[in-house]
Order: C-alpha cells, then structure tokens, then sequence
C-alpha cells in the first residue's frame, strides 16, 4: 500500500527516498516546490504532487488519497499543527521526524479527536526518538517503579544536516527543560553537565530539551525525567552564561544571518559518514529507594537510523487495525523496536 512522503526533498526526506526505493518500496513524494521535487521523482520513478499547507481544503484533499503521511518537512513547529489538522478530516494515518517537545505535547492533544478519526499519530519516528524511547521503555520494564530517568546519547564520525540546523536556530533564545513530578518544567539551558559512560567512550554531557522530556512520560509514566547530549566542555560552560545573551539571540536580525550562512554551508554528513558513523546511548533509571538500573545501546548514524526507523514503523502503522489515538514508538510497538534496525545492540 502507497503512502506520502512529505518533505522529501529535504537531506533527511531524500535519504529516506532513497532507502524506500531501494527496498521495493513506491510512496508518492512531495514538498512545497516543483523545481526541487520533480528531480528527485525522475531520478527515482516516483509519482510526486506540490503543495504547501496554508491551504486547509486542498491539504486535505492530498493527504485523503493516503492511509499514511511522513513528514519531513521542519521545523515542525511550522509544518505539524496544519498537517495534524488535515489528517484528522483526511483520515490519514500522521507520522514525523521531530524532536521538538512543543510539537510532541501538540500533537498528544489531539489524541481523542484522532482516536474518533481512527488514526495514529506519532511524532518522533527517527533518530528522535525512537532509539531513547526504547530505552526508556527497556528500564521501566528492568525497574517498573522507577521514579526517575537520566537519557543521555552522543555521535561518533558524523555531522549535523541544514534542517537540523534550522531547526536549533529557531530554538535560540529558549529554556531547556527536564519534567519534575509529572510535569514539564523550564530550566536554563544546559543547566547540568556530567560525565557519561557510553560503554566505548565517556564524554562529557549536558541537560538538553530533548523530545523524551515529553514522550518518555508517555511512553513510561515515569514522573522525573533528564535527558543530556555529549558536548565539549568549552560549551557547557558557555551555555552557563547563555541567559546574558538570549534576547540578541531570539532576534530576527541574527536569525536571519544565521540561516543565510546555513542556507549556503551546512548539508549534512557525508555518505561515508553516514555508513561509518554510529549513536550511543545511555539509559539510567532510579527508584524512590535509590536502586537503579543502567543500560547502553550502539545504533547506525543519526541520519541513517531516522531513515530505518521511520520506514520500518511506516510499515508498521500501515498494517495496525486496531490501534489509535497519539502514541509512541517504544508504547505502541516495544523496547525491541530499535533492535529490529540493522547494526543495532544492546548492553545491560
């Protein structure tokens, strides 16, 4: 059965093109402008469409000829909301690739409304957040009355993409956040720091608003909730003093200089990169008596684990009948989900 993907013309829509095509695979693709889509449908024998989302009616209509919608398209805190709508009247199945919190707890409030439509909606089926989910799910299994959670992950001989990159510049400015009792709470950025054991190196790393903040309470119901990135040093401690600078940061004016030299400089990794490059990650959970469970897991590339992960629970969702309603990857299909994706282990 066909499904959409949206945003492929983006670095990581395209790999996930790719990968599709490779595996037999034919979705139709499409994005908001023909000059850049109908190349990458020649190049790959794909029927393609172009439309934006500013019109509802039509949006609708796209989306109505497809169980199934991957967007790629960030930042999602753009794209999703008009996207999510759509689906909802379309009755179309909403999968994407964010990792931004404001868009999980978005999306989780249409959960009635999409469990009425007879949907899934799940954000967060690549690199966010699929591998960390798993091992949220994995130490609430090992430790079911965990009450807290530390994720912490980095990357080995990669780089970042220019979404990726747009998407933290629209960030700028903005809090972290960790969830203490239950709830979602702002912190300074980079508020703690620590070192990690990642099982083949320790580094250095710092509390991030990372999308586990969100879904790992769904997924877990664990109530307090940390999630780091490695980082140098020199970063953390200039994040200490990142308040002194957040209102320049938050301008238009330094945004819009920033996405200029984005636009021409940054692309992604390379394909060697993304072959030889890995994602570690570490899990910890605690509970109130101080017994605590640790867990490590080794995955491809950020990039070409978004790419298997999100076709690989796209063929999922697209033969689930009985579910519905906003869900997670770790809640809907198991710890061992990140295990089905190749090169892929796990250390307890």
């Amino acid at each position: 059965m066909s499904f959409l993907i949206y945003g492929a013309n983006g670095y990581t829509g395209l790999l996930i093109v790719e990968l599709a095509v490779r595996r037999g695979l034919k979705p139709m693709i499409a994005g908001r402008t023909l000059e850049k889509i109908k190349p990458i449908a020649d190049k790959f024998g794909l029927e393609y469409s172009v439309f934006d989302l500013d019109n509802q009616q039509e949006l609708v209509e796209q989306l109505a000829k497809f169980p199934l919608v991957l967007n790629c398209a960030g930042p999602f805190s753009r794209t999703a909301k008009a996207m999510v709508e759509a689906c909802l009247i379309a009755k179309t199945h909403y999968l994407d690739i964010t990792g931004e919190i404001e868009v999980f707890e978005m999306v989780k409030s249409y959960h009635q409304q999409a469990i009425t439509s007879k949907i899934i909606l799940m954000p967060g089926v690549g690199f966010d957040v699929v591998p960390t989910d798993c091992m949220a799910k994995l130490l609430k299994t090992k430790l079911p009355d965990a009450t807290h959670l530390a994720l912490a992950f980095t990357s080995l001989g990669s780089t970042i993409s220019h979404g990726t990159v747009t998407t933290m510049i629209e960030s700028l400015g903005k809090t972290g956040a960790v969830r203490e009792n239950g709830v979602i709470t702002p912190k300074p950025a980079g508020f703690k720091g620590k070192e990690v054991n990642f099982g083949e190196i320790t580094q250095f790393t710092m509390t991030i608003p990372w999308g586990d903040v969100s879904t790992a309470h769904h997924t877990t119901g664990i109530p307090n909730i940390e999630t780091y990135v490695g980082v140098p040093k020199s970063a953390y401690f200039f994040m200490k003093f990142q308040f002194l600078f957040n209102p320049i940061l938050r301008s238009n004016f330094v945004k819009n200089r920033l996405q200029k030299y984005v636009d021409n400089k940054v692309t992604g990794p390379t394909e060697s990169q993304q072959q030889n490059g890995k994602s570690l990650i570490y899990g910890k959970a605690t509970n109130a008596s101080g017994k605590s469970i640790e867990a490590r897991l080794s995955t491809p590339e950020t990039y070409k684990l978004t790419a298997e992960a999100s076709l690989l629970i796209t063929q999922k969702v697209l033969k689930s009948k009985e579910i519905s309603g906003y869900q997670t990857p770790a809640g809907m299909f198991g710890h061992d989900l990140v295990l089905e994706v190749g090169g892929t282990w796990l250390n307890l």
